[in-house]
C-alpha cells in the first residue's frame, strides 16, 4: 500500500527535476529562496555607490534612450550569443539622439549560472562599458542565473550585486524587483510596497518574470494575487511602465500603463530601445533588431504595427 502511494510522488518528483526550469536543488538550496535575496532594498545613491557616482545617472534629464536587453543565455551551447549584431548596430547611432546612455539586463544573463557563463558576460559588458560608452549595465537576476546554486556567482559578477534595489535619475525612480523564483515573496512585497507609496517620483520597473502576457499565461508570475496587489500599487503609484523578460517574446500590454516584453537577445536577435522624456513623463520602447530593420512605431499614429496594439504616453 506504501509503495503505491509513493510511487506516484517520485515519478512526479524525477519528472519535476528533469524537464522542469528549475530542478528538485530549488527545494534544497537556500540561495533561491526569495525572502533570502530581498532582506533589504538597496537605494543606490551618489554616497552609496562610487560606480553610480561617477556615472552622473542621477543628474540625467530630459529626453534621453536607454538599451534594454534580456535573456543573453551566455553560455548556451547550442546557440552562441550574437553580440555583434548589436555592436553594430550601436556603430550605426553613434552621436544620433538614439544613443543610449546607460543598459539594463533583464536576466536570465547566463544560461546555466556557471562561473565560465558568467565570465563571457563580463567580457560582454566590459566592451558596452569601454568601448560603447554605457555608463552603467544594471542588472536583473533571472531563473538560469541562479540554477544550481550559482546564486553567488550573480552576486558577484552582476551589477549592483544584488537583486532588489532603486535608483533614480532627475525625476523617475527605477525599481528593479527579483522574480528569479517566480514570485516577488512577502518581505519584498511590504518593502516595495512602502517604498513606492512614499516615493512621489514617476517611476519604471524592470523584472525578469512578466507581470501579465495576453497570450501567453503559463510563464507570468504564479500567485495571482500578489500579483495584482502589485499591479493595483503600480497603478496608484505613477508607474509609468513595466519592462519584463522570461517568455523570449515580444509583447505588450496596455493594464493602466504600458507592460512591455522583450524578446530573447540570444535566441531572437533582438532588444529594446527605451525612450524616456523625463520633462513631460513620456516613456515608450522600441523593438531593433535582425526582425526590425525599422522602428516598430508608427510617429503618426503612435501605434505598433507587428502587435496591433496602441503603445502607451
Amino acid at each position: 500500500m506504501i509503495k503505491k502511494i509513493c510511487r506516484p510522488f517520485f515519478i512526479f518528483t524525477f519528472l519535476f527535476s528533469v524537464v522542469s526550469c528549475y530542478g528538485s536543488w530549488n527545494f534544497w538550496y537556500e540561495g533561491n529562496d526569495v525572502d533570502f535575496r530581498t532582506k533589504e532594498l538597496l537605494n543606490i545613491t551618489e554616497t552609496t555607490d562610487q560606480k553610480f557616482a561617477d556615472s552622473n545617472l542621477a543628474n540625467l534629464g530630459g529626453k534621453y534612450t536607454v538599451l534594454i536587453i534580456s535573456d543573453t543565455h551566455f553560455g548556451n551551447t547550442k546557440k552562441a550569443v550574437n553580440t555583434e549584431i548589436l555592436f553594430n548596430w550601436l556603430d550605426s547611432i553613434q552621436g544620433t539622439s538614439d544613443y543610449p546612455v546607460f543598459a539594463i539586463n533583464l536576466g536570465d544573463v547566463t544560461d546555466l549560472g556557471r562561473r565560465d557563463h558568467f565570465e563571457q558576460y563580463t567580457e560582454f559588458c566590459k566592451t558596452l562599458t569601454k568601448k560603447y560608452n554605457m555608463k552603467i549595465i544594471f542588472n536583473v537576476c533571472g531563473n538560469h542565473d541562479a540554477y544550481q546554486n550559482n546564486w553567488e556567482n550573480w552576486m558577484r559578477d552582476c551589477y549592483p550585486h544584488t537583486s532588489f534595489y532603486r535608483f533614480q535619475t532627475k525625476n523617475f525612480s527605477w525599481y528593479c524587483l527579483d522574480t528569479a523564483s517566480g514570485t516577488i515573496g512577502i518581505k519584498q512585497y511590504y518593502l516595495l510596497h512602502s517604498a513606492l507609496e512614499n516615493d512621489s517620483r514617476q517611476k519604471i520597473i524592470f523584472t525578469h518574470y512578466p507581470f501579465v502576457r495576453s497570450t501567453l499565461d503559463c510563464a507570468n508570475m504564479a500567485e495571482t494575487t500578489e500579483r495584482n496587489l502589485l499591479l493595483s500599487d503600480f497603478v496608484e503609484n505613477n508607474v509609468k511602465c513595466v519592462l519584463g523578460g522570461h517568455n523570449h517574446e515580444k509583447s505588450f500590454d496596455d493594464i493602466g500603463f504600458p507592460d512591455y516584453g522583450l524578446p530573447s537577445f540570444a535566441y531572437d536577435n533582438e532588444w529594446g530601445l527605451l525612450h524616456v522624456d523625463e520633462d513631460t513623463g513620456v516613456v515608450s520602447l522600441d523593438f531593433v533588431g535582425e526582425k526590425n530593420k525599422d522602428s516598430l512605431l508608427d510617429p503618426d499614429t503612435h501605434i505598433n504595427p507587428e502587435l496591433n496594439l496602441p503603445l502607451g504616453d
